[in-house]
């Protein structure tokens, strides 16, 4: 397997240890499955904020996940150990340590480099190793398309989403009638997009009470002198096929309504 970098892993069972607690004792199923979603939430939501507040300790705790799979037997640092702080790009979840499993047992080879070149048989990489290939899935280094690469025009005139600001991650200054469904980056994309479908249905319902046809988000006068930055916080997360669409992306402001949050609590 060849990475450009290393990236962070948590390794972990493949089950969830409270729902079957739960289950031993005979609780509804429903039951179940609520309470097991609200404990995952806040466990996702607390984790990540130890990553920002406790990044060393974080990174600590998951390199030693993956240690404990090779022991001093693997290059941690040239292949598990990230240039970035936890949570800064997503991180991979690891059933029961398969992929960790794999490489120890010699089935699989870890290759941390760059790509010099495509080859007739593989790819040669930019220290010299040449990798023989069957077959290549490219999954990285690509360019974000933003709102399917639409070409929008208003009254004409082309579109530049830099030049609006989002409201609430899913509409933008000055483009009326149309919601965008953009999902989380720390959390099940779907948590997010259910939220925005919900909020379509209950903006057309009261368009529809109202005899309404047209809804645009705008500026209120106390938002005047607004400080604007870029769409998302690259402090936070800074994954590179964001960081090369950030030109192709709203501006978000420093309130709020007026900002994606990652926060699904909030």
């Amino acid at each position: 397997m060849l990475q450009r970098s290393p990236t962070y892993f948590i390794p972990g069972r493949n089950a969830n240890d409270l729902a079957d607690q739960l289950r031993a004792l005979d609780i509804n199923e429903n039951w179940i499955r609520e309470i097991v979603r609200r404990q995952i939430l806040f466990l996702q939501d607390a984790f990540t904020k130890r990553a920002v507040a406790e990044p060393e300790a974080v990174k600590k705790e998951l390199l030693a996940g993956v240690r404990a799979y090779f022991g001093d037997d693997s290059d941690i640092d040239a292949h598990f150990t990230p240039k970035y702080r936890p949570w800064r790009q997503r991180i991979a979840f690891v059933p029961d340590g398969d992929i960790f499993k794999g490489i120890k047992s010699g089935k699989v080879d870890m290759v941390t480099d760059e790509i010099e070149t495509f080859t007739e048989d593989g790819i040669l990489t930019r220290s010299g190793k040449a990798l023989k290939a069957d077959i290549v899935i490219t999954a990285t280094g690509f360019n974000l398309s933003v709102l399917g690469d639409i070409a929008f025009t208003i009254d004409g005139k082309p579109l530049d989403f830099l030049k609006t600001v989002t409201y609430r991650g899913m509409m933008f200054t000055g483009i009326s009638n149309m919601v965008w469904v953009f999902g989380y980056f720390r959390a099940s994309w779907t948590l997010r997009a259910d939220m925005v479908a919900d909020f379509v249905c209950r903006l057309l319902n009261h368009m529809d009470a109202r005899g309404k046809h047209k809804v645009e988000v705008a500026l209120r006068p106390e938002d005047e002198g607004m400080t604007l930055s870029s769409w998302i916080d690259p402090e936070n997360f800074n994954p590179g096929y964001l960081m090369r669409g950030m030109h192709l992306l709203p501006q978000r402001g420093d309130k709020p309504e007026w900002q994606h949050s990652q926060d699904y609590r909030r």
